[in-house]
């Protein structure tokens, strides 16, 4: 029954001019191809290794936020060296003036910082200068001087005495060098104390001024570089 089967239908497809691949597609079941699978790449996840010599982390942070360092940089206070402090200077001896009328009107100074020794810069030398009213019998103006320590109650002698040059206008000028400033070598760090005078031709006192106390220091290159 079979066999009779195949026959007529070879007989049929024949007859029908059909070509022989259609019939036996006919007879065979139809394959599909299918798409070669693809490889899926696949890599373990990074592992962190920690920077053990950092030492400014940054926090993780979220979108829209600030990044806030765990170690904030916090200032340290600094030591500031207290100044050593001064003496209270005496009260000026009243002594020190004859009564008169005014005479000295002014002062200048080149400096008001000398310095000594080898190895800071500073003025060796001061130049001062005075405008008078010129009185009756007036003949000299004199310049005195002395050292009074910072820090304690040393001090030297008034001395001096040196006779100021004038312009010939009531303007008196002299300048100082540290070789003419009795034992200074002895002050790490004083005051050149000054007084003008004025007086006749046989010295006689016509007028003084107000000691200047603590306008002009006297300091060693030790001290400036400590």
């Amino acid at each position: 029954m079979k066999r009779f089967i195949l026959i007529h239908i070879v007989i049929a497809l024949l007859a029908g001019c059909a070509p022989l691949s259609d019939a036996l597609s006919l007879l065979s079941p139809t394959q599909t191809s299918s798409p070669a699978p693809t490889a899926t790449p696949f890599a373990l996840p990074a592992t962190f290794t920690p920077d053990l010599f950092a030492i400014h982390t940054d926090a993780p942070t979220q979108p829209g936020a600030s990044a806030t360092p765990l170690l904030p940089n916090t200032k340290f206070p600094t030591a500031t060296a207290s100044p050593r402090p001064t003496i209270t200077l005496e009260p000026i001896n009243i002594n020190l003036f004859t009564p008169s009328p005014q005479i000295f009107i002014s002062t200048q100074l080149s400096t008001d910082q000398l310095v000594w020794g080898y190895n800071c810069d500073g003025d060796r030398s001061i130049q001062f200068i005075t405008t008078i009213a010129k009185p009756r019998r007036l003949k000299y103006v004199l310049l005195y001087l002395r050292l009074q320590d910072k820090y304690s109650a040393r001090r030297t002698d008034w001395g001096g005495g040196a006779i100021m040059h004038d312009n010939d206008q009531g303007i008196y000028f002299y300048t100082i060098s540290l070789d003419q400033i009795a034992r200074y070598e002895n002050y790490e760090d004083a005051w050149l104390q000054f007084q003008f005078v004025a007086s006749t031709s046989g010295l006689s006192v016509l007028g003084r001024s107000v000691v200047s106390q603590n306008q002009v220091s006297l300091t060693s290159c030790r001290e400036i570089n400590n």
